[in-house]
């Protein structure tokens, strides 16, 4: 199967092409201001043949940033071999290009014994950091990408279903069970707490502490230190000028919102609504 070059290989393959120009054309100036200094002449056609050691990097960058993009190999051997491998096709194939075009279109020739040993002894730091620099970056931003990964569909179904769907409670000598979401708050009532339905009241015998661990926290949202309401079941809310606001649940029925708890109420209210506030 055939792997396509996408438009971020594109636009890697041109910043690659901008990459060798730059450091050309800093050859060609470094080797002219050396001459100038140093009272010698300057030869253009010499220095821009010797710049070929720039011209390989583009390449063999891109085959690399290829073939970790795409491979997606995570084992110490790969990594180690796209570093290796484009280090020692760079220290053979730059004395071989200097060879040939030295011989093809100059009278002196460059032997490639000469020119190796002259990249090995010059430019064999600038190899290793320069191929290594791709696979260390990449590595970090695997990891760090891990770190913020969004959850996925299976992941929230299992952070869902560790908050409770229904709830047991007391209703004279009964026991019934109700459904969490039909539930429009909870109030405290010590020692017991009130839960609150459309119509029906029941009391509780627990805290409004010990209540919130087991409420999704996106839907069941602390107003007032003796309040939570079920955000879904809110109509609007008011401010009353001073940081606190009064809401209005959809049965009509209006609860304090403190200004402690009001900035992660609005925030829940406007992710859950589309309303207007007034």
């Amino acid at each position: 199967m055939t792997t396509k070059f996408d438009i971020t290989d594109r636009k890697a393959a041109f910043v690659l092409t901008l990459f060798v120009l730059a450091f050309v054309l800093l050859t060609l100036t470094q080797d002219f201001l050396r001459s100038d200094l140093k009272n010698s002449a300057f030869y253009f056609s010499e220095s821009f043949m010797f710049s070929s050691f720039w011209w390989l990097f583009a390449p063999l960058l891109f085959t690399q940033y290829f073939a970790i993009k795409h491979k997606n190999k995570k084992r110490l051997e790969f990594q180690v071999a796209v570093i290796i491998l484009p280090i020692s096709l760079h220290l053979f194939a730059f004395p071989f290009l200097v060879s040939v075009l030295s011989t093809v279109f100059y009278y002196h020739t460059y032997s490639f014994q000469q020119t190796f040993r002259y990249t090995l002894s010059e430019h064999l730091y600038l190899l290793a950091l320069i191929y290594s620099i791709p696979v260390l970056t990449f590595q970090f931003f695997s990891k760090k990408a891990k770190l913020v990964e969004p959850v996925s569909e299976t992941q929230n179904e299992h952070i869902l279903n560790q908050f409770i769907s229904t709830l047991l409670v007391s209703d004279g000598n009964k026991k019934q069970s109700i459904i969490v979401s039909e539930i429009l708050y909870f109030s405290a009532n010590p020692p017991y707490i009130n839960i609150q339905l459309e119509g029906k009241k029941y009391l509780h015998n627990e805290t409004l502490k010990s209540i919130s661990i087991k409420l999704n926290s996106e839907q069941f949202v602390r107003v007032h230190k003796s309040t939570i309401v079920n955000i879904k079941m809110v109509a609007s809310y008011t401010t009353r000028l001073n940081g606190d606001y009064d809401l209005t649940m959809k049965n009509n029925v209006q609860l304090r919102v403190s200004r402690n708890f009001a900035t992660d109420f609005k925030n829940q209210f406007n992710k859950t609504h589309h309303l207007t506030t007034k």
